[in-house]
Parts: structure tokens; sequence; C-alpha cells
């Protein structure tokens, strides 16, 4: 305001000076060469200053007169905006009470104040994305379905309507519209990462383990997904087929898919040992041993170790040294490493050597695994000290388990995934590295080997010392030869821990 007022008194100044130069003695004077008629006049003298103060006059009259007929030119239009403005304002109140009605769960409320704003906004592809978002937002997923339905019908809302349709498809587990849904919009817009990830969700979810990795290859193009996460991805997809195909007795199609993914993510054992299998099936075992070093190396898995001492099975000795050295070398120092050494060397019948190598690890660890206890117990058994062993599998029966191990079946197969666990293993393994154990997070049972042989060798010779020396036994009752510690213990081991 204060800059208009400066302005008007600038220019009123302006003006005096203007009239004080001139000064009163200057005249204008007119007069007109006609006869006769309405031109016909005397001379006519005028101060400049009138005539100055008469033209600013004039041109601010005009001024007025000319902003007077625009305002009134332009009225109709201003009431009509005002009357638009002041509905486009009640339209929002009513779209923000709706959202709010939903995202706090009052139903009734939502879909009246959705149904306010619909009127009053006067757009029907709008009024259809408030309807659908506050219905979804109080949880009618219904409603929300049926107006994301509407949506297909106009081009400016159907993107909004695919992807509406897609999620709450996904959500309620119908896979096939979800997948529909999100395809159909994911060729007409590349940009649209929402359409790959349900896509992509909703493919593995329905275990179209080869459509899923061709939906991530498009995604991996497109910068939807980063390299390293399609690269696991990827090897689970791959190995999950691969297992299918196994399954249905199609092994060389399974292998080829195994060894891909044990090529694309080494760290993958279930992919490894897979191949491995299959590789022996398909009468290779050689080439299931370089594919076994390779994936210790990166990481060495107690299921790698079963499969490897399968493929050594009817060797000789020699020969048997010489590829153990060769899966030793590729990661001396791993702990897996150090197990499967002890465990040789307890077949051997090598108890001391066994149990030099267990007793570091034994303590380096505050709670040693159930695993590592059993194999202490072994190598006591094997060294004569029945007490010391039995102590082992007592504590192997309260001990921790480990996860590594808890998917493994020593006389079965290993990682006996189902298709919602290799569907879990997309995502956990895929997005993080991190290899789950869907047995171990369920606390399904866990099955150590030899638990029943040490068990009877240490009754049957605390039954022999005692009977030697003529004295009952730890429990107070004469010596029976049987299974009851063992079955104590393998009850124990089973028995789901929570």
């Amino acid at each position: 305001m204060t800059k208009y007022v400066i302005t008007i008194l600038g220019f009123l100044v302006a003006l005096l000076l203007l009239l004080f130069w001139v000064g009163g003695d200057a005249y204008l004077t007119l007069n007109s060469s006609a006869t006769s008629g309405i031109l016909a006049f005397g001379e006519i003298q005028f101060s400049w200053q009138a005539v100055i103060v008469a033209a600013v006059v004039g041109t601010l009259g005009l001024i007025g007169i000319w902003s007077l007929f625009l305002w009134l030119w332009r009225l109709p239009r201003r009431v009509k905006s005002g009357v638009g403005l002041r509905r486009r304002n009640r339209a929002l109140d009513a779209m923000e009470e709706a959202l709010l009605a939903g995202a706090e769960g009052d139903v009734k409320k939502a879909r009246k104040k959705a149904e306010v704003a619909r009127n009053l906004i006067g757009s029907t592809e709008l009024g259809r994305v408030i309807s659908a978002l506050s219905a979804e937002a109080s949880g009618d997923r219904d409603v929300a379905v049926e107006h994301y339905q509407a949506m297909l019908e106009s081009d400016k809302t159907r993107a909004t309507g695919q992807r509406g349709l897609a999620q709450n498809m996904l959500a309620t587990g119908d896979l096939p519209g979800a997948i529909e849904q999100s395809r159909e919009a994911y060729i007409a817009n590349p940009d649209a990462r929402w359409a790959f990830d349900t896509l992509f969700k909703a493919e593995v979810a329905n275990h179209q383990w080869i459509d899923a990795e061709e939906t991530l290859g498009t995604g991996e193009q497109r910068k939807h997904v980063e390299k390293n996460i399609a690269r696991r991805r990827r090897a689970v997809l791959n190995t999950a087929e691969a297992d299918r195909l196994h399954d249905e007795g199609r092994n060389r199609e399974g292998l080829e898919l195994a060894v891909k993914a044990a090529t694309l993510a080494p760290e993958f054992a279930p992919a490894t040992a897979l191949a491995a299998k299959l590789y022996k099936l398909e009468g290779d075992p050689k080439a299931a041993s370089k594919l076994i070093e390779k994936s210790w190396s990166q990481a060495a898995h107690p299921a790698l170790a079963l499969s490897f001492l399968d493929l050594l099975d009817g060797a000789d000795d020699k020969t048997r040294d010489k590829r153990l050295a060769a899966l030793v070398k590729q990661a001396p120092d791993h702990h897996e490493t150090k197990i499967l050494l002890a465990e040789d060397h307890l077949r051997r019948g090598d108890a001391v050597q066994a149990w030099a190598i267990l007793s570091p690890l034994l303590r380096q660890e505050e709670a040693p695994s159930s695993r590592l206890c059993v194999l202490a117990a072994q190598s006591e058994e094997r060294l004569n000290n029945p007490t010391d062993a039995r102590l082992w599998l007592q504590r192997a029966a309260t001990a921790p388990r480990e996860a590594d191990w808890s998917d493994l079946d020593p006389s079965g197969e290993s990682f006996d995934y189902t298709p919602q666990d290799w569907r879990r293993l997309v995502f956990s393994f895929g997005d993080t590295g991190e290899l789950i154990h869907p047995r171990f997070d369920s606390r399904a049972p866990l099955r150590l080997p030899g638990v029943a042989d040490i068990a009877e060798a240490v009754e049957e010779e605390e039954e022999n010392l005692a009977i030697a020396n003529n004295q009952p036994n730890e429990s107070g009752a004469a010596p029976v030869k049987g299974q009851d510690l063992a079955d104590r213990l393998d009850s124990l081991l089973d028995r789901p821990k929570g």
C-alpha cells in the first residue's frame, strides 16, 4: 500500500512543479478560419496551466471509464468463478473428510463424504478415484474393487484402475487376475515400477518360475531392480524350476538350470547341492565335485559336505584323500571345513586327531551347537571315555540348533523345499543374500546322525564297567543294555523348542 501512496504523491509533486515552471503568463490561443456555422468563433485563450490540468483530469477520466467498462465486462465471469471456487473448496473439504474417515475405518462416513465430493467435483474420473481410495482406506475392499473396475472404462484412469485391481487381487489370492492386470499395465507403460513389482510377486506366488525370471530380466533392463538382487533372485528361480523338473523325472533339463543357478550364485548352497545330485544321477561325479569346490570357496555349507561325501562313496582311500584335500584347500579356515576334517578323522578311527580339531571349536563357542556336542560325544566314546560321551550327549539335547544343519537329512535329501519355501527364498536370499532355512524357522524336528549308535556304545561300555566292578550304574539300578539313552535323546532332539 505504501508504494502506491508514494507513487501518487510523487505524481502530484511532479505536476505542481510542471505548473509552477509553466507559470500563469503563458496562454494557448485558439481561433477559427470559418466565417459561418458552428465552427465560426472568435479568438479563445486558455492558460497553459489550465490546459495541463484539464489534460491530466481527462486522461484519468478515460482510464477510469475504461476500467469500469472492463469490470462490468468481466463481472459475470468473476461471479461464476467465485461460485466455482467455493464449490471447489467444498469439494476439497469433502475429499479430505472422505479420506480421513477411510483412514479411521469409518465406512459409513467415508462413503457419504466420497459421494458429496463426487457430486461437487463434477468429474466422473476423479470422483471414482476418491471413492476407491476412501473405500480402500476403510477396508471396504469390495466397493474399492467396483470403483477400480469402473476406472478401466476411461483412458484417463485406466492405469490407476489396473493398479488398484492388481494389488487387491494379489492381496486376496487372485493371482491369475493380478498377473493379467499388472502385465497389461507394464506393457502399456514400461516405466510403471508398481506393475513390475506386482507382476513379479504374483508370478512367484503362483510358482511360475520361468515367467517370473522373464519378468525379472525385463525389470533389470528397465532399472527397476538392482543387478545383484536380480542375480540372486534369478538363481533361486532357476533352482526352483530345476527342482520341479527333477520331481517330474526331467533330470537333464533340471541339471542345466541348476548349474546355471550355481554359476550365478555360488553362495546359494541349494543350487549347488541340487546340481551335484543331478550330475551324479547323470553319471558325471567329477563335474559335481568341481562345482561343489567352487561353491565351497564362496560359502561352505554342511549340505555341500554331505553331497561331496556322497560322491566319494566307493572310492579308495588315496582317491578320497586327494579329493577331500582339494575341497579343504578352497576354505581351510572355515568352520565347516574343520568339522568336515573332524568327521573324516572319526571315520578313519583317529579320534585323537578329531578331538584336536573339535576342541578349539568347542572352546570358541560360548554355547556349542547340538551338532558339535554330538561330534564331541563320538570322539569321547572312541577315546573310551563313556562318562564324558554321555555328558556331551546330554548337553546335545538342550544345545542350540544350527540353522544350516536344520534343513538337512543325512540319510535323505538336502533342502527338501516346498514351492512355498522357494517363494520365500526368492525374496529373502534374492534381496538380502541371506539363506533362510524354513524347517529351522518352523521349529521342525532336527535329526542328527549317529546319536543312537553313540548312546548304545556308551550304555554297553558303562554296563561292562559296572559288571567288572560289580557295581550298579549311575542311575542306581542294575545296568540293562538297550536304547534307553538314545530314545530319550532322540525325543529331546526331535521336540520343537519354543
